[in-house]
């Protein structure tokens, strides 16, 4: 998959960058906002103050003064009913040792609050967040987040449907059934953030640190289209609430996959689901139905791949580490065949990998 090629080189930049004692800041920009502002507002405002304050003599001599080594971007969006749409980039500058990016950080948010002027817009100095990264490692996993949302979602499953304040796409997504509001918000983020790069390897970075750039970084075609789905095939999608199973092979398998995408989203638009009516309670999620276009791995099966493969690792971590592995092979057994992946409870692997893989015949079985 793309996504976990990105994520395993921005791990090697991580390594690359301790070993040659590099440095990193964290700076996070964002821009004042209310409800009434359109996500291509606010977001082509921030992007564009963002790159001035990048571009010019001023910031090549800081360039140079801190030995810079190059910069990742990492755009995020969320919504609230309050305050509308927060788009936001989270910047990682990493220069040599003897540079001061936290400075450079400074420096460049003062700037790009005067082209944020400049172009009418305004935002508050408090909120535009700067500061030195102790651990580069940690750090980039926590900005490569963007990149992971899939596996996201698998290590932090919701018992029931986020209530905070803040919504994030595929929240909104998944209350689009019967909502028009959250309809209308989907159709804005789909108009407006296809295209936008996360966490991008460039040349001259991988030069620096010598690892390998992102092979997708430079001459995409955002414009190309996979494919076209009747408006009716598309209904029943958000209907049933699998237009982000669909969307998610999509993006596993790329536009080069299309006809088998489209096969499994005609087959989950046109599929006859039982009504919701003829459920109760916590039936309902126990009895969706089980077609050959989804993989279900059990517990069960997760729990006893993992105690096999935590022989095979070391160090502290290799419990966890056994548990990610197992879920891996299954996902990827998944996305070979063209299947929707649906893993199981964590507390309920981890219940049973506990006890290892001795559990009651009912667990054993489900």
């Amino acid at each position: 998959m793309k996504a976990q090629q990105r994520l395993g080189r921005l791990q090697d930049l991580a390594d690359a960058l301790v070993a040659v004692d590099g440095k990193m800041a964290s700076i996070t920009i964002t821009v004042s906002h209310g409800k009434e502002s359109s996500l291509m507002k606010v977001k082509h405002a921030i992007e564009t103050a963002s790159r001035n304050a990048r571009q010019g003599e001023p910031w090549n001599r800081q360039k140079k003064l801190h030995k810079v080594i190059g910069v990742l971007s990492a755009p995020e969006v969320t919504y609230s009913k309050a305050n509308g749409w927060h788009f936001h980039i989270h910047h990682a500058f990493l220069t040599e040792e003897s540079g001061n990016p936290e400075a450079l950080g400074h420096w460049f948010v003062q700037r790009y609050l005067r082209y944020l002027g400049k172009a009418g817009f305004t935002a508050d100095i408090r909120s535009q967040e700067v500061s030195l990264i102790r651990n580069p490692r940690n750090y980039i996993r926590y900005l490569r987040k963007g990149v992971g949302r899939i596996t996201n979602d698998v290590w932090n499953p919701q018992k029931a449907p986020r209530q905070g304040k803040h919504l994030f796409p595929f929240d909104i997504l998944q209350r689009a059934s019967g909502c028009e509001e959250m309809k209308k918000l989907w159709r804005e983020y789909a108009t407006v953030m296809p295209g936008t790069k996360s966490c991008v390897i460039t040349r001259s970075i991988a030069v620096r640190l010598n690892i390998r750039q992102d092979d997708d970084c430079a001459e995409i075609d955002h414009g190309r289209t996979a494919g076209y789905l009747p408006a009716s095939i598309w209904a029943a999608l958000v209907n049933r609430k699998k237009t982000n199973v669909v969307l998610s092979l999509l993006e596993d398998q790329g536009a080069e996959a299309w006809q088998q995408v489209n096969l499994v989203a005609h087959a989950f638009g046109a599929a006859k689901v039982a009504s919701t009516d003829e459920l109760k309670g916590d039936q309902r999620q126990e009895h969706i139905p089980i077609n050959r276009f989804e993989h279900r791995p059990s517990a069960a099966k997760i729990a006893g791949l993992a105690l096999h493969l935590k022989w095979h690792l070391f160090g502290k971590e290799r419990n966890g580490e056994a548990i990610r592995v197992a879920l891996d092979r299954e996902r990827g057994h998944a996305v070979a065949n063209g299947l929707a992946f649906f893993p199981p409870k964590i507390r309920d692997v981890l219940e049973i990998y506990g006890s290892d893989g001795v559990g009651s015949a009912a667990s054993l079985s489900a």
